[in-house]
């Protein structure tokens, strides 16, 4: 499997997942008849209860395999945007699928059991999340510019979290 099949079917699953697993996602998407209340001659029925609370299923990925398979891949197109602005509609497609599995992959570091604490970490992951999002609706806006422009906020948000969690991980001079 090549490298940018494995990673179009892994922003699927993303996508997907975090589709399923937003609270009201699930329910928005479900025929109307099991979505909407019943009619009934006496008037509505009462409202749908809701199905609870959705269980997420974490794929048992290291930290390393994010990092070094999907990460670390989709942010050095951003890294790198500026060696080649793209031309055709399937290069600027690639960027917005790249984009948006660099947004999504911030949920899966926090999400149990890899989120390490609630402040440090999950407002790293967040900064991630951020450019990740900036990136992709830039890429679907075609603004080439703004990409480029966009390289330091990621390696500020890169830096952010490697300082803390990457063991004998320096700064750029």
């Amino acid at each position: 499997m090549s490298p940018t099949t494995w990673l179009a079917g892994a922003a699927t699953l993303l996508v997907v997942a975090h589709l399923l697993t937003t609270p009201g996602r699930a329910q928005a998407a479900a025929p109307a008849s099991q979505s909407a209340p019943a009619q009934t001659p006496a008037g509505p029925a009462a409202p749908a209860t809701p199905a609870g609370p959705s269980k997420v299923v974490i794929f048992p990925a290291t930290m390393k395999e994010l990092m070094v398979d999907l990460i670390f891949p989709t942010s050095n197109e951003l890294f790198y945007v500026s060696r080649s602005e793209p031309k055709t509609g399937v290069e600027w497609a690639r960027l917005e699928l790249n984009f948006l599995t660099l947004a999504e992959s911030a949920n899966l570091l926090m999400a149990p059991p890899r989120a390490r604490n609630e402040e440090k970490w999950m407002a790293d992951a967040k900064l991630l999340q951020t450019v990740g999002l900036k990136a992709y609706r830039y890429a679907k806006a075609k603004d080439y510019q703004a990409l480029v422009d966009l390289n330091d906020e990621l390696y500020e948000s890169c830096q952010a979290c490697h300082v803390d969690y990457r063991p004998g991980y320096r700064r750029r001079p």
